[in-house]
């Protein structure tokens, strides 16, 4: 069983006193309705907490003293602080930033994504994670196998995986995303997965639309859970073959609602193996909230409360092996504690964690804890000694006169074909016939290469678009004139990284995302409200597709299909082949 946090001696021996009503509680909450989440009934008990723990959770008065914080709850309900399952710290915002939010509305555990922090040195990503440990959040993290971009990286060796799923605050292996190198017994892949169950961790998978069979594969492979279902049948699956199936309300798949209504409709009883994620929504979504917006949506879907908040507590809590220590209120377990206004209304009005009151109404009301980006490798990369041209930004069909197109199927999944396009007098593709069309460009900096193609179902009228904010490190450059291309190129060089919309021939739109070129260190308000503002300026330009951000992140991502831009050309992701080369910068 996974220990949380150490508890002294000296506190140890108090909790105990406190709960003999021998020594004096240091909170006591009285009068609320309280959950408890093993039985799912809401019980009229008095909550007793003794330093960082509870003490005593029943119907007969604490020992109290002068330092007694007594609080009145009448009318209140009471649940367990929440836990996301399945986070994803580094969608602009950064796991310090995200924890503040996330505190403030009441979530109090999270399991994150280390994607974005495997570029640095091991002792760097360690340092953050430790770094983490502090903060009232009790976060842990899951230690990836693969990069995701089909680039080879010198952190994902058999060695690199080993030192991160043994440090003590990775609890799980995963998200497993190259599912085609299991099936060709890839050496690394298949070491990552078996230390992981021979480290008795759990482990991730990644399945959209999996079949009975391959899910049984999946299995056999040491894959634990899946957050992938995207209908009610596929959460039936995954319990079946005994995962845990986690339901997903993202900026990208925003699942949910149609996973309850499935599921109800299946007459089937709710599982204790099934979990709530928000699944790494990009920041507007989080204008709504985080663990207690997806809760929300549960219940509005009709999910009976008490199922939601146990699957926002109690059921990642269990299988974490965090059970003991968090995800309920019973004696033992850390004071992690909202105040609910309702039962209906998982958005909490007071915040308790380790026993103190940490947030009201939405407000922070201690520090956490500040982190030290000086002291890790996080600035962006460019290695590049010359300025971006228009020309970089020119593409000529191929010898028969065709040119790649690449059209947008939704916001990530984006297929290839070969077109006859109009050129100019120059002999270079022309776009005026259609104004939804796009020149997309993957500038690898370091390679000094551009990959080029044609992009239908962006948007209408796009000038010029660059981001640094990419799955693969590499830039992105979207648009139909060249100038502005190279302009807003420019511009994300100039701030260090991030998102730039031209228009016009003006910057109408910056995003700055100064750590690696891919996340902020701005406060989530600051980031929520920006990432509103570039969604809103290409909705404005005829973006139709959920999440404009996800799609930057996802154009390098080859873990996807069909086809994805890299370094070296446009890949058939099914085949792994080079469809498409990339060319040389001019």
């Amino acid at each position: 069983m996974m220990r949380v946090r150490a508890i002294s001696d000296r506190d140890y021996l108090n909790m105990i006193r406190v709960s003999r009503r021998q020594a004096p509680a240091s909170l006591w909450i009285k009068g609320a309705s309280v959950l408890n989440v093993y039985t799912k009934e809401w019980q009229e008990h008095h909550v007793v907490v003794a330093g960082e723990r509870i003490a005593y959770v029943g119907e007969k008065e604490p020992l109290v003293d002068d330092q007694t914080v007594i609080m009145e709850a009448a009318g209140q309900y009471l649940v367990p602080g929440y836990i996301e399952p399945h986070a994803h710290p580094f969608q602009w915002y950064n796991p310090y930033t995200l924890a503040d939010f996330a505190l403030q509305t009441g979530t109090t555990g999270m399991v994150s994504d280390t994607l974005m922090l495997m570029h640095l040195p091991f002792s760097q990503t360690a340092a953050i994670m430790d770094s983490l440990a502090a903060h009232p959040v009790k976060q842990f993290f899951w230690g990836r196998l693969d990069p995701q971009t089909g680039k080879a990286h010198p952190s994902f060796t058999k060695e690199n995986l080993a030192r991160m799923l043994e440090h003590p605050r990775v609890l799980q292996g995963g998200e497993l995303t190259n599912w085609g190198g299991v099936l060709q017994e890839d050496e690394t892949l298949l070491f990552g997965l078996k230390h992981s169950r021979d480290l008795g961790k759990r482990m991730e998978g990644h399945h959209p639309g999996a079949s009975y069979e391959t899910l049984n594969i999946a299995a056999a492979a040491g894959v634990t859970a899946c957050h992938e279902a995207i209908h009610a049948a596929d959460l039936l699956s995954r319990i079946r073959l005994g995962m845990y199936a986690t339901l997903r309300h993202s900026s990208i798949r925003p699942d949910l609602p149609e996973l309850v209504k499935g599921w109800l409709e299946l007459g089937v009883p709710w599982s204790s193996r099934m979990m709530l994620t928000s699944d790494g929504s990009t920041p507007p979504m989080h204008r709504d909230g985080f663990m207690d917006s997806t809760i929300r949506v549960a219940i509005e879907a009709g999910m009976a409360p008490e199922e939601a908040y146990v699957m926002a507590t109690l059921n990642p809590a269990v299988y974490y092996g965090l059970d003991a220590e968090i995800g309920g209120i019973a004696p033992g377990r850390i004071a992690d504690m909202l105040l609910l206004p309702a039962k209906d209304r998982p958005t909490p009005s007071i915040v308790i964690a380790n026993g103190q009151r940490v947030a009201e109404k939405g407000t922070l009301l201690v520090p956490t804890v500040q982190p030290q980006w000086e002291e890790a490798s996080l600035r962006l990369i460019d290695p590049l000694k010359k300025q971006a041209q228009p020309d970089w930004f020119r593409l000529r069909p191929d010898k028969d006169g065709k040119a790649p197109v690449l059209q947008m199927l939704n916001a990530v999944i984006t297929r290839l074909s070969l077109e006859d396009m109009p050129v100019d007098q120059e002999g270079y593709v022309s776009l005026q016939h259609d104004p939804q069309l796009a020149l997309i460009a993957i500038i690898d900096a370091t390679g000094g290469n551009r990959t080029m193609a044609v992009l239908r179902g962006f948007g209408k009228h796009l000038e010029g678009l660059a981001s640094t904010y990419s799955a693969s490190g590499d830039w992105i450059v979207i648009g139909r004139d060249p100038q502005a291309m190279a302009q807003a190129l420019e511009r994300i060089r100039e701030i260090k990284g991030g998102v730039v919309l031209i228009d016009e021939g003006k910057i109408i739109c910056e995003c700055p995302l100064p750590l690696a070129g891919k996340f902020a260190s701005a406060p989530m308000e600051e980031v929520i409200s920006m990432g509103e503002n570039l969604v809103n300026q290409l909705r404005s330009k005829g973006h139709v597709h959920l999440d404009p951000i996800y799609s930057l992140l996802f154009f390098t991502a080859t873990h996807l299909p069909y086809a994805r831009l890299t370094a070296t050309g446009i890949v058939d992701v099914k085949s792994g082949q080079i469809v498409v080369p990339a060319l040389p910068l001019p």
